[in-house]
């Protein structure tokens, strides 16, 4: 009986094949290795972003601006300015600031001068007074003092009214403005500041007392 080689000869044809393919593996690794290719590409070099500036810090005033007048002070280096405001139970009450923004001090003493104007800025006839029980609750010793303010110090008054209608004439025109005189022989100051009258048709406030914080 004959002996057949056909597996051998299988085996033998398969190493070829394996032989042939690892060449061609081989060879194809020194291609691309010769001419690039097949390689991993490589990403674009990206510049660095541009550098951005930080901010500029604010500028401060130098040593030789202290003292100045500051900007918006009237010439009389007084102003005077709304510090608050409360209302209750019919009650209106505002706290005036007296503000010395000058460059040199200032006496004032006793209460400020105030005319009630409308909205046309037309005088209104109001009494003044300086004698509410409701005014001096909880507040300092109102006896007129004389002040020294020192530059950008304050004092303060307080402003007081009655908004109750109780006549069928009704009420006062309201007020939309107020003049405010820091002290005799001083300019003015207007603050534009609604007030509702009541029947009373009274204004009242405190005289100026020195506060304790400085500034305004």
């Amino acid at each position: 009986m004959t002996r057949r080689h056909r597996p051998a000869a299988l085996l033998a044809g398969v190493s070829v094949l394996l032989l042939t393919a690892a060449g061609c593996s081989d060879l194809r690794s020194e291609i691309e290795a010769e001419t690039g290719a097949g390689a991993a590409p490589t990403a674009p070099a990206q510049s660095p972003p541009p550098s951005v500036a930080p901010p500029s810090p604010p500028s401060l005033p130098s040593a030789s601006s202290a003292g100045t007048t500051s900007p918006g002070c009237p010439p009389s280096g007084l102003d005077v300015v709304i510090g608050g405001e409360d209302a209750a139970m019919g009650h209106r009450v505002v706290t005036l600031k007296l503000w010395n923004c000058g460059d040199e001090p200032h006496r004032v003493k006793g209460h400020p001068g105030l005319e009630l104007l409308d909205g046309a800025r037309t005088p209104i006839d109001v009494e003044v007074t300086h004698e509410s029980d409701y005014t001096y609750t909880g507040r300092r010793d109102d006896r007129p003092r004389q002040l020294t303010l020192a530059p950008n110090t304050t004092a303060s008054a307080v402003l007081h009214w009655n908004n109750r209608v109780t006549s069928l004439d009704g009420a006062p025109t309201p007020g939309a403005h107020i003049l405010v005189t820091p002290a005799p022989g001083e300019e003015p100051v207007s603050l534009p500041l609604p007030i509702d009258l009541g029947t009373e048709g009274t204004l009242d406030v405190t005289s100026w007392a020195a506060d304790p914080v400085s500034g305004r």
